[in-house]
C-alpha cells in the first residue's frame, strides 16, 4: 500500500477552517441556551416545591383546628 501526499491549497484550509469555527460556535451557543433553560425551569420547580412543603406542613395545623 503507498501513501499519496496532497498538497491543499490555504484557501481551501482556511475556508475548511471558518467553517469548523462557525459549526463550533454555533454548537456553543445552542448549549449556553440549554442550559440557561434548564436552570430556568430548576429554579421554577425549586420555587414549586418550596410552596408545596409549606403548604404540607401547614395542614396539619388546619386539620388540628377543625
Amino acid at each position: 500500500m503507498t501513501t499519496r501526499t496532497i498538497t491543499i491549497d490555504p484557501r481551501v484550509a482556511l475556508t475548511e477552517e471558518s467553517a469548523l469555527v462557525d459549526h463550533y460556535r454555533n454548537r456553543a451557543l445552542v448549549l449556553a441556551q440549554t442550559l440557561l433553560e434548564r436552570d430556568t425551569r430548576v429554579a421554577e420547580l425549586e420555587t414549586e416545591l418550596a410552596e408545596l412543603k409549606a403548604q404540607a406542613e401547614a395542614r396539619p395545623a388546619d386539620l388540628g383546628e377543625e
